[in-house]
Formats: structure tokens, sequence, C-alpha cells
């Protein structure tokens, strides 16, 4: 197979025992296959088509799946794609990944005729997920100097990883001239750079590593570089993890947990008055994404953290659930069994994580799971009697 080819998905449907939701497995469980990071792009605006990544070629490659007609065409080819980084434009013309943490691509959804937007150069390695901005016109992205590279392919070496202290510099690149500049660099790990919706001026990036050895995880920067400042100090025993900007802008939202405790709580940053607002607590969920406007959350039950330094004090009994949290009632209902491993698979820390986020219509969830075999991508139904839960 090469890009082009097409994929015939035999869906198996099945109703999860727990809260009679329906679950959709999408693609074979004998065949890896996962989504992108859960804050990126990868329904058509009408969810008629999905973004995912798939090893049916031999390599993890991605595919662009018509939902309705059960069937995927190939979109790349070849080793070496970011998997997860990948992002549909906001015009469902266009997929934009980086290669070989090298170069940044686009493909033209129609003719899948495909162009190097932007080159990494040799002395530095591209990582992690690169965010467009709400327009589609640019993205900003980490590099990492390739004398500090290490490939981080299991917990040990991301552990190690922060130690170093890695020369990173967070960039802007223009994605149709290619154009790139530096908006901010620091000797110590950086990732995740998110634009916030619809405001190209504030950016929001992380000091990354083991959650409690970090002196503050969510930053926020200017895009000229100016105004570096910090979300929040953590308390005592406190870890902040999974942070996202709102769909529609209107908020920084992240996920607080404190050593010795079980449950977490969901925080809601305001950048434009800098004032952190607890919104409520949740179960032990690792990742928590939003729909547009901030109104419900989902968010996939974990058990004890492995990206920190103290485990024994973060000990928790897993949670196998997924769940959606209703913001104004303060409550919450599960929607079904994720029951992932959680396990670092074929030299991947994130291929098994749910990672999960709404459907276009906010009707359904989709997240990756193991729990059939290789990761596979799955989509569940909220179900219609919802047992409403407190934290």
């Amino acid at each position: 197979m090469a890009k082009g080819m097409r994929v015939k998905l035999n869906y198996v449907v099945s109703r999860d025992p727990d809260t009679g939701a329906e679950v959709t497995r999408l693609t074979p469980p004998e065949v890896t296959c996962h989504r992108n990071y859960f804050y990126q792009k990868c329904f058509f605006n009408d969810g008629s088509h999905l973004l995912f990544a798939g090893e049916f070629d031999g390599h993890w490659n991605y595919y662009l799946l018509d939902i309705a007609k059960a069937e995927a065409i190939q979109l790349t080819e070849g080793a070496g794609d970011n998997t997860f980084g990948g992002f549909l434009s906001p015009d469902d013309s266009a997929l934009y990944y980086v290669k070989n943490d090298r170069t940044l691509r686009e493909v033209n959804l129609q003719t899948l005729a495909e162009r190097e937007v932007y080159r990494v150069p040799d002395e530095w390695v591209g990582y992690g997920t690169w965010v467009a901005n709400s327009d589609c016109s640019k993205l900003v992205g980490i590099e990492i100097a390739a004398s500090d590279w290490t490939p981080l392919n299991d917990w040990k070496l991301f552990h190690d990883f922060f130690h170093k202290g890695p020369h990173c510099r967070l960039l802007r690149v223009d994605l149709e001239s290619g154009a790139s500049s530096m908006i901010h660099e620091e000797k110590i790990w950086l990732g995740h750079p998110i634009y916030r919706p619809f405001d190209d001026n504030t950016i929001a990036f992380c000091h990354e590593g083991p959650h409690d050895l970090v002196d503050a995880r969510m930053w926020l920067v200017n895009e000229d570089g100016s105004n570096v400042r910090k979300v929040k100090d953590h308390a005592e025993g406190e870890s902040c993890t999974h942070e996202f900007w709102v769909p529609n802008g209107s908020a920084l939202m992240y996920v607080s947990y404190l050593k010795g405790k079980q449950g977490r709580m969901i925080y809601r940053f305001n950048p434009d008055t800098g004032v952190n607002e607890a919104v409520m607590p949740m179960p032990a969920c690792s990742h928590l994404m939003s729909n547009f406007d901030g109104t419900l959350l989902v968010g996939d039950g974990s058990g004890t953290p492995v990206d920190v330094k103290d485990t024994g004090g973060y000990t928790i009994d897993n949670d196998p659930y997924l769940y959606v949290f209703d913001v104004a009632q303060k409550s919450y209902f599960r929607v079904a069994r994720h029951d992932t491993s959680w396990a670092t698979f074929a030299n991947s820390r994130q291929v098994t994580h749910p990672h999960p986020s709404f459907t276009p219509d906010d009707g359904a969830i989709l997240f990756s799971s193991d729990k059939d075999g290789k990761p596979a991508l799955y989509i569940a139904k909220l179900p219609g009697q919802r047992t409403l839960l407190q934290a």
C-alpha cells in the first residue's frame, strides 16, 4: 500500500456493560491505530471524515476516514510521521504534520499533493505537537538542540531528559511562506506550545518533565517574545497537567492534583484577568478537553501517574471510565469504559492513551484504547440514561 490507497474498515458496535452507551470500534485490533493529540483538529467540520494514524502500510501513517462509507484513504507514506501532532486545516482542505522530526509538511486532501512548508535546521530537532492559530496562517512549535536530543521512547528517558536541561526554543512558522522566527528560548525543557484561539498575541507553553519536579508547568508569552509570565504557582505537593485552550479562546483549562489525594480538580485560567478559578472536583482523570464553549468537558480515568518522580506519593486506584463534566451543574456522568492499559507500546509513551475529545456535534466521544488488542480508535455515544455524580 502507499499514499492514495484505500482501506475498507469493518466497524464493531457494542453496548458498554456499565452505562449502556453505544460504542463503535472503527479500526481492527490487530493493526495499530490511534488518534492525534486531543486538542488537534481531527474531524471535518460536519463530522463526516476523521483523521487518524494507522499501521496498515508497515509504518504509522495518516489516513482520512469517510465515516459513512467506512473507507479510509492513505494520506502519507514511509517512516517518520509524527502521528500525534498532525491536524486538519479549519476549511478541511489540508493536513499539516511533521516528518522525521525535520520537515513540516502540508498534504492537499483533494489531490494528495505534498509540499514542504518548513525545514528544521540541522542543529535542531522538531519536537512534540505543533499548533496552528485559528485561521491556520501560522503555527507555533518547539525545537530542541540536536546536541541535547534523545528519543523519548519510555518514561525513564522522559525523567532523565528533564534533568539534562535541554536547550529549547519556541518558534513561529508562517504556513504560506515557511518563514520562521524565534519567540522564546531557555535551557529548560519546553513543550506544548498553543496559540490562544482568536488571539494570536497570546501563546501558552509548558515547562515539561515530571510534574512534581517542574518549577511551574504552565506559562504564557506574547507572540513577539515579551511578557513571559507564569499561569500558576504550584501549591505544596501540587502538580498540574494537560492544559488546553477552550476552543472559543475564553480560558486556559488544566488538571490539578495533590500528593496523597485520589481525586483531582479542574481549573480555569482567565488570561485577561489573570484569575485562576477552581471549576469543580473530578475523579482521577489524566487528559481533559472541552467542547467549543467550555460548557462540557471530557476526561479519561487513569491510574498512578507515570510522569512524576515520587510515584509512591501519588499512588491512586485505576479508573477505567470516560467521563463527561457539566460545568454549569458541577456534576458529571460516566460515558463508557475505555479500559486501556496505558502501557508503553512500540516505543511510544502515548499510543495507548485515550486522549478523548468530543465529536463536532458534542454527541459522542472519540478515543483510543488497546482493550481489544493493539491500540484502536473508538467512538462512544453519550448514553441516553445518565447517572449524575458529584465528586
